[in-house]
This record gives structure tokens, sequence and C-alpha cells, in this order.
């Protein structure tokens, strides 16, 4: 009998493409599967979902030890993705079978320096790239980490549980995960948790020299509800928020209906 196929897996992040954390991700997770890493030429941080159009994109292999392979990517991370399940899937990998034309079944973004929950995954380039394999129907998984590396392996072991396990292939259809590690020493870690996204905003100010205006601010941590993912990453927790590409409001919607047929 046929042993299962490995997944294959995209790994993409904001970091850039000589990221430390990313790669520590591709080598834990090349012996659960076949590990293709798409990442920026540099760093893209709060890039949102940004992708080139008007000029062609520059994409090199720049690393392939054996264990996975790497390109490189002089665009955002939303770039990495739409080309490596729109191109790439379907003409640069091996078909083998079982695999099915072109595909991907996972793709990571991350491990990010820095946290990108609540509204954070508005403007994240790292989560982003989830997005995008979700907008292809592959299952997407943005990792970030609040303080610093602390949490590194914790984040990567999450990251082969979710492969091992298989609960990626639990993800629905235009579904994406965001998921935060938190600010804490690996003994203060209180473990992982499902939460909502918080949205409450920064604290944004501007401060200026000449015509020079420099953005700065922070989040009110505690002032946000206490199921959601900004309040329990200050806990100690790290997050899972899932998120979906539909955005209406359904509830909106039933009024606009209302309003519109009233006007007929």
């Amino acid at each position: 009998m046929q042993s299962p196929r490995k997944p294959r897996i995209l790994i993409t992040n904001d970091d850039g493409v000589n990221s430390a954390n990313m790669h520590a991700l591709a080598r834990a997770l090349a012996p659960c599967g076949e590990v293709f890493v798409f990442a920026p030429q540099t760093e893209q941080s709060g890039v949102s979902h940004a992708f080139t159009l008007r000029r062609p994109l520059c994409i090199e292999e720049c690393h392939s030890a054996g264990d996975y392979r790497v390109f490189s990517v002089d665009g955002t991370p939303a770039d990495c993705v739409k080309f490596a399940l729109g191109h790439y899937a379907a003409f640069g990998l091996e078909q083998t079978e079982g695999a099915g034309p072109g595909k991907f079944d996972v793709c990571f973004s991350g491990v990010n320096i820095g946290e990108n929950s609540g509204v954070s995954a508005l403007y994240s380039g790292t989560v982003a790239g989830a997005r995008e394999a979700a907008l292809w129907g592959v299952p997407g998984i943005a990792l970030s980490l609040h303080g610093g590396d602390v949490l590194l392996q914790e984040s990567i072991d999450f990251a082969v549980r979710v492969v091992r396990e298989g609960m990626f292939r639990n993800i629905p259809a235009g579904v994406f995960w965001n998921v935060n590690f938190p600010k804490a020493h690996v003994d203060g870690f209180k473990g992982v948790r499902p939460a909502c996204m918080a949205c409450g905003m920064f604290t944004d100010h501007y401060t200026n020299e000449g015509r020079l205006w420099q953005l700065d601010g922070e989040k009110l941590w505690d002032r946000q509800p206490d199921y959601t993912d900004d309040y329990l990453l200050h806990q100690g927790y790290a997050t899972v928020t899932p998120h979906r590409i539909d955005q209406t409001d359904e509830e909106s919607l039933k009024k606009i209906n209302e309003m519109l047929a009233g006007n007929g």
C-alpha cells in the first residue's frame, strides 16, 4: 500500500528572504513535507496587501540545501504568494502521484518580528501573505512574535503540530489564521487560546522636524474585551484568530436592502 503523500508547504514573510526566524521555520517543517520558500528580497513590514502591477518582478532561486528551496522576490508578501500559487504551482512544481495539478497544501507566513494582533492585522504584510493564500483556496497561517524571539521555538512547534496533525485541513475555504505569540518568558507562557480580533485603534501621534513627520503610537492592551487577541496576548497567551476573506457585514446589507427597497 502506497504511503500518503507528504504535504507541500509554502512559506513567506515580510521580514525578508534572509530572516533567521523564517529559515528556522523552514528547517523545522522540512521533515514534515516538501518546503518551498518565496520571500521578499527586502523587508516589507506594514505594506498590508499591496502587490506589484506596473513593473516586472525579479525572482531568483537563492538557496537549495536539499531540505527546502528558497526564492527571492523583489516585491511584497502578497507578490510572493501570488507568484508561488498562481504560476510556480502550475508550471514549476514537479507533479507526483496524488498531488493534483499545481497544489500547495498549506502556506505559513512568518515567523514575524513583532505582533500582528487586533487592527495590526490590517496593516501587516505577514498577515497579507496568509490572506493571499486563502484567496487561492490554500489554508493560510500567519505567525508573529510580540516579544523578540523568546517564544520562537514555541511558535515553530505550533506550526509543526499544525502540519503533523493535519489541523490546516480543517481551515474552511475563504478563512485564514492569524496566530500571535506573547511578550513573555517561557515560564510565563500560558498556552494557546482561540480569540476574536480586537478592534481598538492605536494611540497614533506624529512628531515633526520641519516638513518631516514621524508616526509613533501604541496599543491600549488592557482596554480591549477579554475574549480578544490583543487582550489575551497581553496576558501571556498565544492567540489563534480566524479571519475571513468575505468582509461583508450581513446586518448592514439587510438595512441597505430595506432602504433601497423603500426608495424603489
